[in-house]
């Protein structure tokens, strides 16, 4: 037998996955698609010793397969670099995919509103993964196909608990309709020190746009109790790592983080993960039919449950060990990396 010759055991050989590609009017077996699918349903020692098999279809069998794929990516710290940008590459393989049939999904912790501009360029996006699993937008509609809020009250609560411990340095966003909104005074302040080196530009540039600046926002429930979202931006790391540490256990509140400093909360049982699977459900894909990027805490749960996840180069540690794969990092065009790699572009 042509796999147990490659060192195969027959509880292994029997889960190897065929996969017959499409590409230039011919079909081949692609090592790196081989690779890549296999690494759910085989171990990595044994992936290593399969990698070059290929399956050989005779003409007269020959079947044009087209598969489509879920390509599910996060923003920030993935797709956008550090300028907060989506360089030409990145742009141009996800459009040959999007125009190849596969669906290409923003999935992130921001609201649509917020996602850059330069994303819309992109001809035929029709779903949305945004605000952490939050809402699961359908573009052609124009309409979300899925949203939950907090709890009733309960972003008055954390935002009076950050008030009340003292804390320094702290700006607050609700998503509510997919609509950000924020404090008067907190963009005042922001506009303030844009020439002051005192924020990251990236934040100051977010913060800055599309975003509905609301007087003594902080105490505005009609708004407040209508939000799938929160974040919370703190000066100081540990003071974020301290307020994630306290509200984590809590049952009806889940929290994470997507970049340094943050702290973001929505809804129990919510999350990228979740938004995925419905997004998956609904299009009849299943999960080895979806490839996840990500670099983050808040990526966790939809790298799980991708077929294919993909850590970024600059992903944490917990990140990278989480995932089936590391490409290159967010500022040397990691997606279109593996992408091309994975699709023989």
């Amino acid at each position: 037998d042509y796999y147990a010759s490659r060192g195969l055991g027959d509880v292994y050989k029997r889960q190897v996955v065929y996969v017959v590609v499409k590409w230039k009017k011919s079909l081949r077996f692609t090592e790196s698609r081989y690779e890549y699918l296999c690494v759910s349903v085989l171990p990595k020692d044994i992936r290593v010793q399969c990698r070059y098999a290929f399956c050989l279809w005779g003409k007269d069998k020959q079947e044009e397969i087209m598969e489509k794929y879920i390509i599910a990516v996060d923003m920030d710290g993935t797709l956008l670099n550090s300028e907060n940008k989506i360089s030409e590459r990145n742009r141009n393989v996800l459009q040959r995919l999007i125009d190849d049939g596969h669906y290409v999904v923003p999935a992130t912790g921001r609201t649509r509103e917020l996602i850059p501009r330069e994303f819309s360029v992109l001809r035929g996006v029709k779903w949305g993964i945004v605000e952490n699993g939050c809402v699961v937008w359908d573009y052609d509609k124009n309409e979300m196909i899925w949203r939950k809020t907090m709890p009733k009250g309960m972003v008055s609560k954390i935002l009076k608990d950050v008030e009340n411990s003292g804390a320094k340095g702290w700006i607050a966003e609700a998503y509510a309709n997919g609509i950000a909104y924020s404090d008067a005074d907190a963009r005042d302040y922001v506009a303030s020190v844009v020439d002051k080196d005192l924020l990251e530009k990236t934040f100051v540039d977010y913060f800055l746009s599309r975003h509905v600046y609301v007087k003594d926002f902080y105490h505005q429930e009609d708004i407040l109790d209508q939000a799938e979202k929160i974040n919370i931006y703190f000066d100081d790391m540990e003071t974020s790592r301290a307020l994630r540490e306290k509200w984590k256990d809590l049952d009806d509140v889940a929290v994470t983080t997507s970049i340094s400093g943050n702290a973001e909360f929505n809804a129990a049982g919510v999350d990228k993960g979740v938004g995925l699977a419905m997004l998956r459900t609904k299009l009849g894909i299943d999960r080895m039919h979806v490839i996840a990027f990500g670099d983050n805490e808040n990526d966790l749960e939809m790298l799980e449950g991708a077929g294919i996840s993909v850590a970024m180069g600059n992903s944490k540690q917990y990140v990278k060990d989480a995932a089936n794969e590391v490409t290159g990092d967010n500022d040397h065009d990691g997606v279109a990396e593996f992408l091309e790699r994975f699709f023989g572009l």
